[in-house]
């Protein structure tokens, strides 16, 4: 009987954590790994019905895995390992594994320093525990740019899988569209019919539209993305950053340096990484601006 109220006691107080991933919200999940049957409370949240509680138990979650990640210890195998214990589905996935991979290479603990090629083609992306390696994988190689990496492991069969989830299939759409390859606005086109609502996915496009070059309508695009149901609620920093960019490329230059204050204006105070993205995309705008608005003729525009 003791033990049952520790569990009630347990789930009670994840209950009373905030859904939402941040300094306060992690601090206090930290906390209450220390109950007795926290493990136990958490795998229950998971697996219950209320879509809130769920959220919290990933706060849970995420706090334990950070804690792996400042450990040094393979935080992508925790992660994994509770993505299949909470039965995530593919977007819970994207969500976990997407600020936990930033995370950790911000640390100094990349998830490529715990994962190789080879393992992870050869684990299975349509189970909760293989996909959630995947998507620890790949994110780290989108967010290192590394679009080769991630072109080559889908060209070695990866990408005929039919159970491929729509974040996979983005991150493929990412390295192909960064590489400049049309045939990735095909893919993009099927991620947006399948998780136009799913901001993970949809800034893997967006990320790949930015990093490539000459796509037909690129700029064009990028802003149709964010129009997605994805940014029903507004756009964050990063989605204000790249739809700076797409302005700039089309010469709307007073219009970009208005979204990327925004983005600035959004960021919190440790992003100290994105406010640097920023400010080169504050210079590139100004230059641009300057050398569009002197015209043609020396030191202007080609005549």
């Amino acid at each position: 009987m003791e033990q049952d109220r520790g569990l009630e006691r347990a789930v009670t107080a994840i209950a009373s954590l905030s859904p939402e991933w941040n300094a306060a919200s992690e601090h206090a999940a930290s906390g209450l790994w220390r109950l007795p049957r926290a493990a136990e409370a958490v795998e229950h949240v998971l697996r219950g019905d209320g879509a809130a509680l769920r959220d919290q138990g990933w706060v849970m979650v995420r706090a334990r895995v950070a804690e792996e990640i400042s450990s040094g210890r393979d935080w992508t195998r925790e992660a994994a390992v509770w993505l299949a214990r909470g039965e995530a589905d593919w977007a819970e996935s994207a969500q976990v594994t997407g600020d936990l991979a930033w995370r950790a290479r911000t640390a100094g603990r990349s998830a490529l320093i715990f994962l190789t090629d080879a393992h992870v083609a050869g684990v299975d992306p349509g189970t909760p525990f293989g996909r959630g390696l995947w998507h620890s994988f790949l994110t780290t190689l989108r967010y290192d740019f590394r679009c080769g990496a991630v072109e080559e492991f889908f060209s070695r069969g990866s990408a005929d899988r039919p159970d491929l989830d729509p974040y996979s299939v983005a991150l493929r759409a990412f390295a192909l569209l960064g590489r400049s390859r049309p045939r990735g606005l095909d893919l993009l086109e099927s991620v947006m019919a399948r998780a136009g609502g799913n901001a993970k996915a949809v800034h893997a496009l967006l990320h790949g539209l930015w990093l490539g070059e000459h796509l037909p309508d690129q700029p064009q695009r990028m802003l149709e993305l964010l129009r997605a149901p994805a940014f029903a609620q507004g756009l964050g920093a990063e989605a204000l950053f790249r739809k700076a960019a797409a302005l700039r490329r089309l010469k709307r230059f007073d219009e970009a340096l208005a979204a990327l204050q925004g983005a600035i204006d959004c960021l919190d105070p440790c992003e100290v990484v994105v406010h640097a993205d920023c400010v080169r995309e504050r210079s590139l705008i100004l230059a641009e601006r300057d050398v569009y608005r002197r015209g043609p003729g020396p030191g202007g525009l080609p005549a």
